[in-house]
């Protein structure tokens, strides 16, 4: 399994980003696998987990990566989609060793650093790149 996981530190807009990378993907053409998706922690983030399918490809996608212990923590999430044969996982990653290592034990993973806005009116501009940044590995 190939996990793609945006990495950065709390409140830089991984969650905005990976919301970005959800639309896109649904916007080029992958479709929902009936019975997976749902909202994580806390839902003003709207961060999800859902299974996506193109091409036979099962991308799994987790929005929420900041949890490092109980039903929520990105271990577990990822395992989950590893359960549901996801050929890629995409997530996002809080700097965090623990967090981290959930991914590394993968060998095959990438991070792509979260990209950090020079302020509120470029948020947008910024999660967009790294989100086509994001869809470019697959």
């Amino acid at each position: 399994m190939k996990i793609i996981a945006l990495r950065g530190s709390k409140n830089t807009g991984k969650s905005h980003t990976m919301n970005t990378v959800y639309q896109l993907l649904l916007k080029e053409g992958y479709i929902q696998e009936p019975g997976h998706f749902r909202l994580l922690g806390n839902p003003l983030f709207e961060d999800v987990i859902d299974i996506l399918i193109k091409d036979g490809v099962r991308l799994g996608i987790i929005g929420m990566g900041d949890y490092q212990r109980g039903e929520g923590s990105l271990a577990k999430l990822i395992k989950e989609l590893e359960a549901k044969k996801c050929d890629v996982v995409i997530c996002a990653c809080r700097k965090i060793p623990n967090l981290e290592k959930a991914i590394t034990q993968y060998p095959n993973h990438i991070f792509i650093d979260k990209t950090i806005s020079s302020g509120d009116s470029n948020n947008r501009i910024v999660n967009g790149i790294d989100a086509k940044k994001i869809i470019g590995f697959l």
